[in-house]
């Protein structure tokens, strides 16, 4: 199982290298690509200077650890290619506006100001006499690393503003994004939720599997050209997200309700298979209804205008059936396009029957 955690880490990390490289490959004037690229390459090297260093130090003296140590100093960079650049310039390279530029600025000098903070600490220089040691140093880099929240904070807000302004392919562009992040944050959140144990080899599985998204959503995002309907996709996860989390609530509910019943009147402490056969057969009875009912109150809630749609098409079925006036039926049709639709011009042929042949030649 650590093994496997192993594995699917670096998979994760390098698929951002990979997705990285087939952006740039089809849109090297994306600098989304060269961040993907960037980061892939900056955990590389954290990842194996820190491995050989450990090894170098604790196993197997090693030529050039320091040089190794101070390699690891790379992971800021990635911090800010990740929090700050990723969001600031999704989805077409580019920041919001110009003004937005300073963003990106500030988060590169603050980037390399922790750099240098940090190799002065492992140098262990100390400067002004024994003033300043490397513990000042070592925090100096952490605290330029907390600097690096407003501007994340600024990054995301560019991102809202955006999405507000843009078109609908970059709308979907962003909703790929959002989608994969909020489901990798999600995941790393119930794994240390459920299991609550950070050292967890699931969880490591989990969080591994979870960084995978995000650069997956990215790379379909800007690599498709017709992109799926992310809308569909961000409905069906809430309906069943939601729906599996009242399932799992109902089944340790009664489960444990009914395990206290028998408790009560038999006196056995163990399991009882009874309690976990009714509570099965309540959620397979529970599964469709409850999943129609949370389908409607998202549509209700978030999907409005499908939600209307879906009833005014259903009320023009039922006037198909009873309605036989074919100028009422027309004007009820052009409402239905109209209201569902939102076309800026509707109009409405109607082809006229064809002569009776047989009537033709009598």
């Amino acid at each position: 199982m650590q093994s496997a955690h192993i594995i699917l880490s670096g998979i994760a990390f390098g698929l951002y290298g990979t997705i990285g490289v087939l952006i740039v490959w089809q849109r090297p004037r994306n600098t989304i690509g060269w961040i993907l690229c960037a980061i892939g390459l900056g955990t590389a090297i954290t990842d194996s200077s820190g491995a050989y260093t450990a090894y170098g130090k604790g196993y197997l003296p090693l030529p050039g650890t320091g040089i190794f140590n101070w390699l690891g100093i790379v992971w800021s960079i990635n911090w800010v290619l990740f929090l700050v650049f990723l969001p600031l310039l999704f989805p077409d390279g580019k920041p919001l506006t110009r003004r937005w530029r300073i963003v990106g600025w500030l988060a590169a000098v603050l980037a390399l100001l922790s750099m240098l903070a940090g190799w002065i600490s492992l140098a262990n220089v100390k400067l002004i006499g024994n003033g300043i040691s490397a513990d000042f140093w070592s925090s100096l880099s952490s605290t330029f690393n907390l600097l690096q929240l407003p501007l994340t904070i600024a990054a995301l807000i560019s991102l809202v503003l955006r999405f507000i302004h843009a078109n609908e392919r970059e709308r979907q562009q962003i909703k790929w994004l959002t989608y994969g992040t909020a489901t990798m944050v999600m995941l790393i959140i119930g794994a240390f939720v459920v299991f609550n144990n950070p050292d967890s080899p699931i969880v490591g599985l989990i969080f591994a599997f979870a960084l995978m998204l995000l650069p997956i959503s990215i790379g379909i995002s800007i690599l498709r050209n017709q992109l799926y309907d992310i809308d569909r996709l961000i409905n069906r996860t809430l309906v069943y997200g939601i729906l599996t989390i009242l399932l799992a609530l109902v089944y340790f509910g009664l489960v444990l309700g009914l395990q206290t019943l028998v408790r009560l009147f038999t006196g056995q402490v163990s399991q009882s298979p009874v309690a976990i056969v009714v509570s099965t057969l309540t959620i397979a009875a529970l599964f469709q209804p409850l999943r129609h009912r949370i389908q409607k109150i998202i549509d209700r809630r978030f999907y409005r205008s499908k939600y209307d749609a879906a009833k005014i098409i259903a009320n023009f079925s039922s006037t198909l059936r009873n309605e036989v006036d074919l100028n009422t039926l027309s004007e009820h049709l052009l409402e239905v396009v109209q209201e569902t639709m939102q076309p800026a011009h509707v109009s409405l042929w109607l082809r006229k029957p064809a002569p009776d042949r047989k009537h033709l030649t009598e």
